[in-house]
């Protein structure tokens, strides 16, 4: 509180600074849930209601060689703190803390927390969905003229030293580079990212820290001419794995090695002034669970998004890759969009289409006969809903109902009982406030 009421304070001394800005947001949401992430049993059909808020308060200042950003977040549950609450400040966090240097008309450099945007957010994103959202420690050298193109370069090290890095989620170093170009009606971004992990399990005697890497390398592409549009991923990811395994042969542990890959088309069409379509299809690569051969073994072929926005893809009940399905059998998506948009009301639905982009072994068959034979690859089909409507220029009230329609494969992956019913409803209203500009 005192910290807020300082940046208050900082605020009224330079409202009259045209370079100056304060804004805030407040978001309460909340959610029936019914199955969300995983799968329900019929030993467990009983619903959970929980209401989540976030509360940011932000600044930015600029000069003529530089600018500065706060923004200051709050993360609770209702009632997960007592009405006569001592422990105020426990859930609020600095989620962006930066300045960046104007180097000249093109270049700079932005130091300190700060989100990372790319494209379409699949593999650098800031998360906005979750109440939290995800930032960065880094550097970032950006290069950026005007009907030119744009660079940025991206230098993240955490904790490097002796001891192991031990914070969950994190990499130890990440390294990026980013180009993107318009060519009239075509765009096209670059992006490779280095992605080092803490590791302290193969062939380190001593115990000292070490870092494996990986690598994603690819391609966004998008094109729009009238009432068209396209998009087009493409992305590999080679390097190490931090697991690993033993070679009879050396007689020493070694790290499997990448070799995955996610490939998306999307297809856009807007029928009317008020109606849109869109239909796509997003391959994400997966390790086989029938392929026993050493060779296959000794190689990861599940492709990881990294550290993109998971709950904007594969539907929004998280079933795939917002904390879950890693290193599994990855994930084949056709999907089906409507959007019906009139002045301050936006209602829209999407229908998904879900198989395993790689073999699934029938575990009831491998248990009763021993032999290894794969299911169907069908995971269901996933209807989300959703309505949006503008109250006011601050105010912003959305909600929406998803289901899931679960296959026999599915409940094999996830577990969860033959004909137990998988929703989740959700309403969310963001206030976001502009106080000084």
């Amino acid at each position: 509180m005192k910290t807020i009421l300082s940046i208050l304070l900082i605020a009224i001394t330079f409202q009259l600074q045209a370079q100056f800005s304060l804004n805030g947001e407040y978001r309460p949401r909340t959610e029936l849930m019914h199955g969300q992430k995983t799968l329900m049993t019929k030993q467990n059909q009983m619903f959970s209601i929980a209401t989540t808020q976030r509360a940011r308060l932000g600044f930015a200042y600029k000069a003529e060689k530089f600018k500065v950003g706060l923004q200051i977040q709050d993360v609770r549950a209702w009632g997960a703190e007592g009405q006569l609450v001592i422990n105020d400040g426990k859930y609020t966090t600095i989620h962006q803390a930066w300045g960046e240097l104007l180097l000249n008309e093109n270049l700079s450099l932005k130091l300190g927390r700060q989100e990372l945007v790319y494209d379409d957010h699949r593999i650098l994103g800031s998360v906005d969905w979750a109440q939290q959202a995800r930032s960065h420690d880094l550097a970032l050298l950006k290069y950026e003229k005007k009907d030119a193109f744009k660079f940025h370069f991206g230098v993240a090290v955490n904790q490097v030293q002796t001891l192991p890095y031990a914070v969950v989620g994190n990499y130890k170093s990440m390294q990026f580079a980013w180009f993107q170009k318009n060519f009239g009606d075509y765009n096209l971004s670059i992006l490779a990212l280095n992605n080092g992990v803490d590791d302290t399990t193969l062939n380190n005697k001593t115990g000292g820290a070490m870092t494996t890497y990986y690598q994603i390398v690819g391609q966004r592409s998008t094109y729009k001419k009238g009432k068209f549009s396209l998009g087009l991923n493409l992305y590999y990811q080679l390097g190490n794995d931090k697991s690993t395994y033993y070679d009879k042969v050396e007689k020493a542990n070694f790290h499997r090695g990448f070799s995955a890959y996610n490939a998306r088309l999307e297809l856009g069409y807007k029928v009317t002034e008020n109606i849109s379509l869109e239909a796509g299809y997003e391959m994400i690569s997966g390790q086989s669970q029938t392929d026993t051969t050493a060779d296959y073994r000794n190689t990861n072929h599940a492709f990881n998004p990294a550290y993109g926005t998971n709950h904007k893809f594969n539907g929004w009940m998280d079933y795939f890759y917002v904390g879950n399905h890693l290193n599994t059998v990855g994930l084949n998506d056709m999907f089906f969009t409507v959007k019906y948009k009139k002045n301050k009301l936006l209602v829209g639905s999407t229908l998904h289409f879900f198989s395993a982009a790689a073999d699934v072994l029938d575990v009831k068959e491998f248990a009763t006969t021993g032999k290894i034979m794969a299911m169907d690859k069908n995971l269901g089909m996933e209807l989300d809903s959703w309505a949006s409507y503008k109250f006011t220029d601050v105010i912003t009230i959305e909600g929406g109902v998803s289901g899931m329609f679960d296959s026999e494969t599915l409940r094999t992956i996830k577990g969860g009982s033959l004909g137990a019913s998988n929703y989740w409803v959700w309403m969310q209203v963001a206030f976001k406030p502009i106080y000084i500009k």
